[in-house]
């Protein structure tokens, strides 16, 4: 691991961007944020209440898209559109993996977490880039992962981080010097299920989808106990009756040509495909605390462009759903298109 530091760099730390901080390297800021300190909690643990607020606690970075609505929204008032031009780095640290980075930093009372391809998490001081702590998951068997071996990010509660990984388990790290806690097999990797997606937070569950869409996987969301790794519940996205009601048009009015005779043949013939027509689930969902339900997408059907193995409208790929968030039961979907044969959600 090399660290390289930008010497004079204003100490204020303003904006995260990958693992390259960006300070203002003149002029005034309203540092109120910083000087005030959090509202919501000590910081050393993360409440329920701290990951509620998220949307207005300008010194932590709580959610992988800034709050439950996914909404990438930061509240803090030190960079605007007068000083932006100012920005410059201030510290840049360098990782052990050569590979793609799709990270977004975590930040809780000052320390940043982040991620790489190949499931590595590194703890670093926000303010000085210093490496704290790295924790290198020891890679089960892997026959197939999509799309790269990139990871998203962690999620962030209690005392814990926690990481999906790609040979599909759920791991759960101490927050304060990175061992294991515990993990748990989400599914199994050598079907073709693995995981990139960033884990949410919520009411003491890890929600958690799959990737592996493309594959013949039946994509599915699951939470987890937050404190024990166990299984509380798991939604399925490809109900056992997954054909619907044959929609030729899909949710835009648009003609999708299908031909409906041919595939109510092969339904006779091959059966209902609901067990390997995909629909992964490898975004956080929205959580929506007041209705207690949590929506999501569940993405394009296997094999995503040969529709003729899997008639019907292949329920409930290329649609956002929405379940309970304690029990994971269906509420409710709205599918966008319907059978789709041209991989056009992920």
């Amino acid at each position: 691991m090399t660290k390289i530091e930008i010497k004079g760099a204003c100490s204020k730390i303003a904006l995260i961007f990958g693992v390259c901080i960006l300070s203002l390297s003149s002029g005034n800021t309203n540092a109120e944020e910083v000087q005030r300190g959090t509202l919501y909690g000590n910081m050393a643990i993360v409440t329920q209440d701290m990951l509620s607020r998220a949307d207005g606690d300008a010194n932590n970075f709580l959610h992988t898209n800034g709050n439950y609505a996914q909404t990438r929204y930061y509240p803090a008032s030190q960079i605007n559109k007068d000083n932006v031009k100012k920005l410059r780095p201030a510290w840049i640290f360098q990782t052990e993996v050569v590979e793609s980075q799709e990270t977004t930093p975590i930040v809780v009372n000052g320390v940043m977490y982040i991620t790489t391809s190949f499931n590595h998490v590194y703890a670093l001081n926000a303010a000085t880039g210093e490496q704290l702590w790295h924790y290198k998951h020891k890679m089960g068997p892997i026959t197939t992962y999509c799309c790269g071996p990139n990871n998203r990010g962690v999620a962030v509660h209690g005392d814990k981080v926690y990481m999906g990984t790609l040979d599909a388990k759920l791991v759960a790290l101490d927050a304060k010097s990175g061992k294991l806690v515990w993990e748990t097999q989400i599914a199994d990797p050598e079907k073709g299920y693995s995981e990139t997606m960033a884990p949410t937070a919520v009411n003491g569950k890890i929600l958690i989808g799959t990737n592996g869409g493309e594959y013949g996987i039946r994509g599915f969301v699951k939470a987890y106990d937050a404190e024990t790794g166990k299984q509380l519940w798991h939604f399925h996205t490809t109900p056992e009756n997954s054909v619907g009601v044959w929609a030729t048009h899909d949710a835009t009015g648009r003609d999708m040509k299908r031909d409906i005779a041919a595939e109510k043949v092969a339904l006779k013939k091959l059966g209902d495909p609901y067990k390997t027509v995909g629909g992964g689930v490898w975004q956080n969902p929205a959580v929506d605390l007041k209705t207690n339900r949590i929506f999501f997408v569940a993405g394009n059907p296997s094999p995503d462009l040969d529709g003729s193995i899997r008639p019907g409208d292949n329920l409930y790929t290329n649609s956002l759903v929405s379940v309970d968030l304690d029990t994971g039961k269906y509420v409710c979907h709205f599918q966008y298109i319907a059978h789709d044969v041209w991989d056009l959600m992920l």
